[in-house]
C-alpha cells in the first residue's frame, strides 16, 4: 500500500465492533425470512435475508433536544458564573434479547440505564415504544415464557419484574394520586397517655416525622416494578428455567454465588444454591437437556443438576485456551512462565440449537481471546474444537442456512487479536465469521452468508474518521464499551497472584 492509498484508508468511517447480536426467523409464504440484529455502540443495526437493511441510534433522541444556551449563575458579589454544558455522553447498547415470539426486541443502555423495548414491524423495522431509566444500571435482561415480563438484573444485587408492554392500569398503578397512597404513619400512643419525660419526647419526636410523611428517593422509577429477590453481591446473570408447571429464575453473582429461586410469583422462595465456583460467575447457560453450564473466573466450565444443585461436571478450558495461544505464532508470546498466572475470564457461552432436545452442545468465548471453543458436556472423550477467528469474540447467534446451524460471530476488529488494549494498525475489514456445521458435527468457515450480510459486516457504517491518534482514542472508547469482565475479579486476588 502507497501513501496516498494509507491516507485514504485513513480517512474511512470506523464503526464499532458489535458488542451484542441477536437473530429472528419467521415463516413466509414462500419460505423463511430472518434478520439479524446487531448492537454497534449506540446503534443498532438490522438486516434480513431478504435485503432489508435499516439502523436506529439514542443519538436521534438526543439531537431532538431543545438546547438552552448558555446558562449562568449568581455567584459570590453580584457575578455571574458561567457554566459549561457537561460533554454528551453516547448511551451504548449493552444488551439486547428478541422475544420468543419474534415481535419485540428488548434492549439495555447502559449509560443511561434504560430498559428499551422495541417492535418489529413486518419488515423488521424498528420502532421504540418505551424506555423505562432503571434506578441501578441493568447488567442482564432475560423474559418470561410468555413474553410478558422482562426479569431484569442490576449491579445492585437486585432483580426486578417489569411488563413487556406497560398497560395504562400499571401506570396508574405505579402512579398513585395523592388521596390513593399510603396512609401516614400515627403512634398509637398520644400526649394524655405517655407521663414520663423521656417517653414524651420520644411520642414528640415521631410525630413529627409522621407529619413530614415518608420521603420518597428522587431517582425512584415511576413506572411499574416488581422487586422479586436481591443478592448482596454484584449480579452479572439471570436465566429463566421451567420443568413441569414450576417456573425457575436462576441468578449468578461476583461472589462465585448460583442460587436457584421459584419465579413470579413465589420469587421470595429460594430452592438452593449451587456452589462449587472460586472465582466470580460471569455466564449462566441452559442447554438443550435443561443442563445449566456456568462459567466466568475459573479455570473450567462448570456443568450443573440445577434442580438438584448438583455438580455435574468441571470441563478444563484454560487449557485449551493455552494450547491455542502456544500453536498460534501471533499469540504464544503471550503464555507465561508459569501456566498457573494464566487467567481467563469466561465472556459468553452460548447453546448450539438442536432438533433434539438430548444432543447438548455449546460455544464458548474468553475476554480477549480470538477462538471460539465447542465442548460437548458429559463427552470427556472427545477433545473440544477451537474455532480460530481473525479477531477478539464478542457474542455469537444463530441462523439455519439450507437445513445446517450457521453460527455469526461478532468480532473486535479494532484491537489486535488476543489483547484488549493494543489497537491495530491495519484494521479486519469484517466485523463477522460465519461457520457452519458439517455432517460430523465440526464447524468450519463458511462463507455463503458472505455477501448477503456484506452492508451488516462492513466496518464503516456509522463510525468516526480514523487518522493516527483518532484510531488510538477510538480504540480506548471501543475498549470502554465492549470489555471489562476481568475487572470482576477481586483486587485482592490480583495482587496475590502478581506477588507470587
Amino acid at each position: 500500500m502507497n501513501q496516498e492509498q494509507r491516507n485514504s484508508a485513513a480517512q474511512l468511517r470506523m464503526a464499532f465492533p458489535y458488542k451484542c447480536l441477536a437473530a429472528c426467523t419467521r415463516l413466509a409464504a414462500d419460505g423463511e425470512d430472518w434478520a439479524l440484529f446487531g448492537a454497534s455502540g449506540s446503534t443498532l443495526v438490522v438486516q434480513s435475508s431478504r435485503g432489508t437493511q435499516s439502523t436506529w441510534s439514542t443519538e436521534q433522541n438526543v439531537e431532538n433536544k431543545p438546547d438552552h444556551g448558555d446558562e449562568s449563575v449568581e455567584g459570590p458579589s453580584g457575578k455571574r458564573i458561567k457554566l459549561s454544558h457537561p460533554t454528551h455522553q453516547k448511551n451504548n447498547f449493552s444488551s439486547i434479547k428478541i422475544s420468543n415470539d419474534g415481535k419485540y426486541l428488548i434492549a439495555i443502555t447502559a449509560e443511561d440505564k434504560s430498559i428499551r423495548v422495541f417492535q418489529l414491524s413486518s419488515d423488521w423495522q424498528l420502532r421504540q415504544l418505551s424506555e423505562r431509566c432503571m434506578t441501578r444500571r441493568p447488567c442482564s435482561i432475560t423474559l418470561s415464557d410468555d413474553n410478558s415480563t422482562i426479569f431484569c438484573a442490576d449491579k445492585f444485587g437486585d432483580v426486578y419484574a417489569l411488563p413487556l408492554l406497560p398497560s395504562p392500569e400499571d401506570e396508574r398503578n405505579a402512579n398513585p394520586h395523592p388521596e390513593d397512597g399510603p396512609k401516614k404513619y400515627a403512634p398509637s400512643a398520644s400526649l394524655s397517655t405517655v407521663h414520663s419525660g423521656r417517653n414524651r419526647k420520644v411520642l414528640e419526636e415521631q410525630l413529627k416525622q409522621a407529619a413530614k410523611g415518608r420521603p420518597q428517593p428522587k431517582d425512584a422509577p415511576t413506572f411499574k416494578h416488581d422487586l422479586l429477590l436481591g443478592h448482596v453481591s454484584m449480579l452479572t446473570d439471570v436465566v429463566t428455567a421451567t420443568v413441569g408447571s414450576r417456573s425457575y429464575l436462576i441468578t449468578a453473582d461476583r461472589d462465585e454465588h448460583i442460587r436457584v429461586s421459584r419465579s413470579v410469583p413465589q420469587a421470595h422462595i429460594i430452592e438452593g444454591f449451587c456452589h462449587g465456583h472460586e472465582e466470580f460467575v460471569h455466564r449462566l447457560c441452559m442447554s438443550n437437556s435443561n443442563r445449566l453450564i456456568s462459567g466466568g473466573g475459573d479455570t473450567h466450565l462448570y456443568v450443573w443438576d440445577w434442580l438438584s444443585h448438583t455438580l455435574l461436571e468441571k470441563i478444563p478450558l484454560q487449557s485449551a485456551v493455552l494450547n491455542l495461544y502456544r500453536n498460534q505464532s501471533g499469540l504464544n508470546s503471550l503464555v507465561p512462565e508459569r501456566e498457573e498466572d494464566f487467567r481467563i475470564a469466561v465472556s459468553g457461552i452460548w447453546n448450539v440449537p438442536s432438533r433434539t432436545d438430548e444432543t447438548d452442545e455449546i460455544l464458548v468465548a474468553c475476554e480477549g481471546v480470538p477462538a471460539l471453543f465447542k465442548i460437548k458436556p458429559e463427552t470427556p472423550s472427545e477433545e473440544a474444537q477451537t474455532l480460530v477467528l481473525n479477531g477478539n469474540a464478542l457474542d455469537v447467534t444463530f441462523v439455519t442456512v439450507a437445513g445446517a446451524n450457521t453460527a455469526i460471530v461478532s468480532i473486535d476488529h479494532v484491537h489486535e487479536p488476543g489483547h484488549t488494549t493494543k489497537t491495530r494498525e491495519n484494521q479486519e475489514p469484517s466485523r463477522l465469521q460465519l461457520f457452519t456445521t458439517a455432517q460430523n458435527g465440526e464447524w468450519f468457515e463458511d462463507d455463503r452468508l458472505k455477501s448477503t450480510l456484506e452492508w451488516f459486516s462492513q466496518d464503516t457504517v456509522g463510525g468516526q474518521d480514523t487518522g493516527e491518534s483518532a484510531r488510538v482514542a477510538f480504540g480506548k472508547e471501543v475498549q470502554g464499551v465492549i470489555y471489562g469482565v476481568e475487572n470482576l475479579r477481586k483486587r485482592a486476588e490480583i495482587d496475590a497472584a502478581v506477588s507470587v
